[in-house]
C-alpha cells in the first residue's frame, strides 16, 4: 500500500514538473503573457487586433521558455488573421519577432501582408462577382460555385479567365501552398470538379479535372464501380485486391460526365512479413469507365501489373494513353 502511496505522489510531482517546466526555466506565465500582448497590441494597433490560441512554444531547438504561438486576427474583419511566434516577456521593449531571423519582421508587418492578402481576395471577388457568387479562398484550394446549368464551352472560358486573375495576382496572394480550383454547382452543391493546380514559373496552370468525391451519389457511383472491379478481380486477376486508399477519378474535360475511376491494386501474394526486404504491394493498376448522366458502366481493364517499377511520370503518361483512348480528355 505504501509503495503505492509512493508511486502517487511520483507522478503526481512528474506531472507538476513537467507542466510547469518552463516557469522554472525562468518563463513568463501565461496570464501574464496574454496581458503584455493584450496591451501591446492596444497601443501598436489601436485595439483593431485581437488574438487566440496562445500557447507555449518550448522546445530543445529554441530552448525559450518564453516564446508562445498565437493566432492574430482583425476584430471587424475577421478573415484577416495570421499565425505567429511572438516573445510576450519581451514585446513591450522589443517587438522584433525574433523567430523569423534576420528579416526584422513584427507584428505590423505580419499583419500589413494579410490584410493585402485579404484585400486582393476581395478585389478577385469583385471583378466576378457577376458570374460566380461565391468565391472561398481556402487554405489548399480556391472553391467557386458555378450557377445555372453548366456547359463546357463556357465553363471552360470561366476556368481559364478565373485563373488567368489569379495569376495577375500571385505575389499578392502569396500563397506557399499546393492549390486546386474546387468548383461546385447548383446539381452538385458540395463540390464537383477538383483541379490541381501546378506552380510553374511562379504561375498556376491548370492541370486534369478530377471528380469530386464530395459530388452527389458519389458514394453510390463508388460502391458499383467497387464491386464491378472486384468480380473483374475474382474472374481473371484472383491476387489482387482493391486498395481503398489509392483511386483517382479522371473526369472527361468535354462532356462534363464520363470518367475513368483509376483504382490500384495490392497484390496479395505479397506478405512483407515473410520477405527479408521489404517489397511494393501496390503493383496493380485498373481502370473502369463510366457515365454519370446515364449510369452506364463501360468495360474495366488492367493497365499494368508493374506499377511498383515504373515512376509516377511513366504512371501518369500510361494512364493518359489508356483513358484518353477510350475517349476521355485529360
Amino acid at each position: 500500500m505504501k509503495t503505492l502511496i509512493v508511486i502517487g505522489v511520483l507522478i503526481l510531482l512528474f506531472v507538476i514538473f513537467v507542466s510547469n517546466f518552463s516557469r522554472f526555466m525562468g518563463g513568463i506565465s501565461t496570464n501574464k503573457a496574454a496581458e503584455n500582448l493584450e496591451h501591446y497590441l492596444e497601443k501598436e494597433h489601436n485595439d483593431e487586433l485581437g488574438f487566440r490560441e496562445l500557447n507555449r512554444f518550448f522546445n530543445a531547438a529554441t530552448m525559450n521558455p518564453n516564446m508562445f504561438t498565437v493566432v492574430i486576427f482583425h476584430k471587424e474583419i475577421p478573415e484577416i488573421e495570421f499565425y505567429c511566434h511572438v516573445n510576450p516577456k519581451e514585446l513591450l521593449e522589443n517587438d522584433i519577432l525574433s523567430y523569423y531571423g534576420t528579416e526584422n519582421l513584427k507584428i505590423g508587418d505580419l499583419y500589413e501582408r494579410e490584410r493585402k492578402r485579404y484585400e486582393t481576395r476581395q478585389k478577385v471577388k469583385a471583378d466576378f462577382i457577376n458570374e460566380i457568387p461565391e468565391i472561398n479562398f481556402e487554405n489548399d484550394r480556391f472553391e467557386i460555385f458555378v450557377p445555372g446549368e453548366m456547359k463546357t464551352t463556357a465553363l471552360h472560358d470561366l476556368i481559364d479567365r478565373f485563373v488567368a486573375r489569379l495569376n495577375n495576382s500571385y505575389e499578392e496572394l502569396d500563397i506557399p501552398y499546393t492549390m486546386s480550383l474546387f468548383i461546385k454547382t447548383e446539381a452538385h452543391p458540395e463540390g464537383y470538379i477538383d483541379i490541381p493546380l501546378e506552380s510553374i514559373e511562379n504561375q498556376w496552370q491548370p492541370q486534369m479535372f478530377m471528380l469530386s468525391p464530395k459530388m452527389s451519389d458519389f458514394d453510390t457511383i463508388e460502391n458499383n464501380i467497387k464491386e464491378r472491379v472486384q468480380s473483374d478481380l475474382d474472374k481473371l486477376y484472383p491476387n489482387y485486391e482493391i486498395d481503398d486508399n489509392y483511386h483517382k477519378i479522371i473526369l472527361d474535360k468535354n462532356s462534363l460526365s464520363k470518367i475513368a475511376w483509376v483504382q490500384y491494386l495490392n497484390d496479395k501474394t505479397v506478405n512483407n512479413d515473410k520477405n527479408d526486404k521489404w517489397q511494393n504491394p501496390l503493383t496493380g493498376l485498373y481502370v473502369t469507365y463510366y457515365d454519370i448522366d446515364t449510369g452506364h458502366l463501360y468495360f474495366g481493364e488492367m493497365i499494368s501489373q508493374e506499377n511498383d517499377k515504373i515512376s509516377f511520370e511513366e504512371t501518369q503518361a500510361l494512364i493518359k494513353l489508356k483513358v484518353e483512348a477510350e475517349g476521355i480528355q485529360m
